[in-house]
């Protein structure tokens, strides 16, 4: 193998892991692909699709049997992927569950872990860079 070669291939990997440490860093709201951190991540991964409330309680006694603290999380920062606001997270995870407690449970779980509406300003990206400038 040649020299430009292995570099090759040792730049694709460390741009892989790169990418992989950027997603690793957003909330898991991305239900589904990485476990659940807190109760609220822990329903949106499990709710979808719930038809009736014997089913949805199972989920919620699942998920505080997990994560017992139901309370809204600190640590949640805009998703990079998917939904970006509260509206949209309700209509993308609660789009096929028809149970009430489910639909209830999807709500709230919208509500703490999303934005009320996304900020396409371009401050909210260049406000931190130009902060450091002064």
């Amino acid at each position: 193998m040649k020299l430009t070669d292995s570099r090759n291939h040792l730049s694709t990997l460390i741009l892989c892991l790169a990418s992989q440490g950027l997603i690793l860093k957003t909330p898991i709201v991305e239900a589904g692909i990485f476990p659940a951190e807190n109760y609220w991540e822990c329903v949106l991964d499990d709710m979808q699709g719930v038809k009736n409330d014997p089913a949805a309680n199972a989920v919620i006694q699942a998920c505080m049997d997990e994560f017992p603290d139901t309370s809204e999380p600190t640590d949640v920062s805009s998703p990079l992927f998917g939904a970006q606001t509260r509206t949209e997270c309700f209509a993308s995870y609660g789009k096929e569950a028809t149970s009430f407690r489910a639909l209830q449970q999807i709500r709230m779980a919208c509500h703490y872990l999303y934005p009320e509406e996304a900020d396409q300003s371009p401050g909210k990206y260049l406000d931190p860079i130009l902060d450091l400038a002064e």
